[in-house]
């Protein structure tokens, strides 16, 4: 491996980190959105015979994606944020960053 040159924009991959962990926080806020929906329809369903109990699963089903995805925005956000340490640092020896862990 010598001679070879690892370089890195620590500004731009830093504000990609940035932009995961703000999706991240967005996404959280809309599966608690999402969740205070869910627990209403569904309280609501009695009344409705039936009709927003459907329409709360079908909101259930979102905010489980939604949370996943907010599991990835997460995982993206604290890599990108370790690689750009580990580089800074020096150590370029070949992590795996956005290897397992992330269970989707």
């Amino acid at each position: 491996m010598a001679g070879q040159v690892v370089q890195m924009d620590y500004t731009v991959i830093g504000n990609v980190s940035k932009g995961f962990n703000t999706a991240h926080e967005t996404l959280d806020a809309v599966a608690k959105i999402l969740e205070a929906a869910v627990q209403i329809l569904r309280a609501a369903a009695f009344f409705s015979m039936g009709t927003t109990l459907a329409l709360a699963n079908y909101l259930d089903v979102i905010k489980q994606k939604v949370e996943k995805l907010s599991k990835a925005c997460v995982y993206f956000s604290q890599n990108l944020a370790r690689a750009i340490g580990d580089h800074q640092k020096g150590d370029v020896e070949g992590k795996h960053y956005f290897e397992g862990e992330l269970d989707l």
